[in-house]
């Protein structure tokens, strides 16, 4: 399979040893842990990750949300923070190189 180096990039980049540690803390204190990132004016995305069983293993659910949603269950914390910050990456580049999401779409206010 060839591998697609931006992809490649994203998941190196958001496998942070300190942000799993950093997690890890307040999952294990609250059973949740989030965050919420301005990374421009006005627009927000909300980060977070939960634990759950899923036959009697403990499971983490992501969840990523801006004006788009994405989210996935994984078996380990560690791949549960590569899945975060590759979320989080990918919907600051949608916008920024497609337009995604716009009022109607790039460089356009109105439909």
């Amino acid at each position: 399979m060839n591998e697609i180096s931006y992809l490649a990039r994203a998941s190196s980049e958001a496998r942070n040893v300190h942000r799993v540690a950093d997690i890890r803390a307040a999952i294990d204190q609250s059973g949740f842990w989030e965050d919420y990132c301005e990374w421009r004016i006005s627009t927000v995305t909300h980060l977070r990750i939960e634990s759950f069983e899923r036959e009697s293993e403990k499971w983490f659910r992501v969840h990523v949300a801006c004006d788009h949603v994405m989210s996935t269950e994984c078996p380990t914390l560690e791949r549960a923070v590569e899945f975060l910050g590759v979320y989080e990456r990918l919907i600051m580049d949608l916008f920024w190189t497609l337009g995604w999401p716009s009022w109607a779409e790039r460089g356009k206010l109105k439909p």
